[in-house]
């Protein structure tokens, strides 16, 4: 960049911060050359000094570029260039909109079912290109998908971070930093929330290994938390190496039990045991859809009594019960009155409705005269079934809302119920049925909301910036505050409120971070003092006498 042009590589004009991580920075941007929006991302300064990190930051700008699909974010150009004394490594990317689905959980409540199947559908479609051209993600996560809603709907779900990405069958070993933090298994890279157990013992990682990411990635989508947790990142690999899956249905409510069932294959401990690839869990997602509820019944009419009309052409003749023939008396003049009596309602209906049941008997003659026979008064009339009422269950959003629509649509609220969440008090979490769902009118809708509390997340022994980070998905603000300790600096050992305290959103947290023990001083020596020896007098000689 210059100071003369102001633009990035000679190309790029910033227009904006759209995040930062430990290895490169995000910005909007125009494309001066292309004349299009970009993201341009930009290796930290202190990382670009090193020729293989920027080697390593460009190679996954060509791992991604090698796929094209709408759901991987198309990379649009890389390259270098100078900053003073050091060179930049940038890589620039389609600019989509929307957020991560880790921050749309944060500031919305976790999906519904529909809407996790739907994102679920658009991220194995990705792998699924990605897996044919022979490169396995290895790091599918809330943070590295982008998502985009029309209402409650999910439009578009992007694939981004090929930072891990490699050919199926390499192990994730090794210490570039940017190849995401590491985990507690030794030498491992990835994340461990979401890192198979074959990616956290070293091993060889193939396409089942982005199926349990994606397996974790949807029990976020519907519970707002990692399938595995715990104190620390040691706890969390223990978990997901030993652990059983864990059952969304248990935590969110709507949730069927072939939903749980794809995910729990997900998440099995075995490559082998999961999916045999991402179209098998594509359809495996789409038929754990519940069947659409059945719309508004045909209303079935009875028929009327069959008169015979002497002098009347038998043009349109009912159909005759089983077991009995039609009346062909006087040339086969029969429906005529069943005509008319239809056409009064102006419905037609299938007379082959009241087949199997016994025929009504013929009116007797009352009187001659036709006007006796079209009062309408004394016209048997067709009786109708019930029609089935069917309502739609409303979207989520705050709790009165929610239950305005809730009666607008004809339904009953059900007891509410609180729960902890990140989300402001009020919030409508999940409903039963999950909104969106087709049900009879009058049916019940059972409803969780954010109870304006939350536990405090569990952090000891977690690094300072991943604390601060779990306290604010939390809904809480942060403060650190340097204690001392016999950790190591930076670690987290503890927090007030204390971990698993329930605590109102939008309080602070204090991080209580060690910053280790004062080195003792260094004693600083005495001067010694050195004697100081009197000189001995040297006899003086004296003359012998004579």
């Amino acid at each position: 960049m210059t100071a003369a042009s102001g633009l990035i590589a000679g190309r790029f004009r910033l227009e904006g911060l759209l995040g930062s991580g430990g290895t490169a920075s995000v910005f909007a941007a125009t494309d001066t050359v292309l004349d299009r929006p970009v993201a341009i991302k930009l290796l930290h300064p202190h990382l670009s000094e090193s020729e293989p990190l920027r080697a390593a930051f460009l190679d996954e700008a060509r791992r991604t570029a090698a796929v094209a699909h709408p759901g991987i974010v198309e990379v649009v150009d890389m390259g270098t260039f100078r900053d003073g004394e050091v060179t930049i490594a940038w890589i620039a990317q389609e600019l989509l909109e929307g957020t991560t689905l880790a921050e749309h959980v944060l500031a919305h409540g976790p999906l519904g079912a529909a809407a996790t199947r739907r994102v679920g559908d658009m991220i194995l479609a990705a792998l699924d290109a990605a897996h044919a051209g022979g490169l396995v993600h290895r790091d599918v996560s809330p943070a590295n998908v982008l998502v985009r809603f029309e209402g409650a709907t999910p439009v578009r779900a992007t694939l981004l971070d090929f930072g891990l990405a490699d050919a199926a069958g390499r192990t994730t070993r090794g210490d570039d930093v940017l190849r995401s933090s590491a985990s507690a298994a030794a030498g491992v890279v990835g994340n461990a929330q979401y890192a198979s157990p074959e990616q956290l013992r070293g091993e060889a990682v193939g396409v089942a290994g982005d199926l349990y990411q994606v397996g974790g990635l949807l029990y976020f989508a519907l519970t707002g938390r990692a399938p595995f947790e715990g104190g620390d990142r040691d706890a969390v690999v223990r978990a997901q190496l030993h652990a059983p899956p864990p059952v969304a249905s248990v935590r969110a409510r709507g949730v069927s039990p072939a939903l749980d069932r794809v995910l729990v294959r997900a998440l099995l401990k075995d490559p082998a045991d999961r999916f045999a690839d991402a179209a098998e869990m594509r359809a495996a997602l789409q038929a754990a859809a519940p069947a659409p509820a059945p719309v508004a019944a045909t209303r079935v009419l009875r028929p009327a009594p069959v008169v015979t009309v002497p002098g009347v052409e038998d043009t349109a003749p009912a159909p005759a019960a089983p077991g009995r023939s039609r009346d062909s008396r006087g040339g086969g003049v029969t429906a005529g009155i069943v005509v008319a009596v239809l056409a009064l309602v102006a419905v037609a209906v299938p007379l082959m409705a009241s087949a199997g049941r016994s025929e009504p008997a013929a009116a007797p003659p009352t009187s001659a005269t036709p006007a006796a026979s079209s009062d309408p008064a004394a016209t048997p009339r067709p009786s109708a079934t019930p029609t089935a009422e069917v309502a739609v269950v409303p979207d989520l959003g705050a709790l009165q809302d929610t239950l305005a629509a809730i009666e607008a649509a004809g339904l009953v609220a059900g007891p509410v119920i609180s729960q902890n969440s990140p989300l402001a008090a009020g919030t409508v979490l999940s409903a039963d049925p999950a909104a969106g769902t087709t049900v009879p009118r009058g049916s019940t809708v059972h409803l969780v909301v954010a109870s304006g509390t939350n536990a405090v997340p569990p952090i000891d022994g977690w690094a300072t910036a991943d604390a601060d980070a779990a306290v604010r998905a939390a809904g809480f603000l942060s403060e650190e505050v340097p204690t001392v300790s016999d950790r190591p600096p930076g670690t987290v050992i503890g927090s007030t409120p204390a971990p698993g305290a329930s605590a109102p959103v939008g309080s602070t947290v204090r991080l209580l971070v060690s910053s280790g023990r004062p080195a003792a001083p260094t004693p600083t020596p005495t001067p010694t003092s050195t004697p100081v020896r009197t000189p001995t007098p040297t006899p003086t000689p004296t003359a012998e006498a004579p």
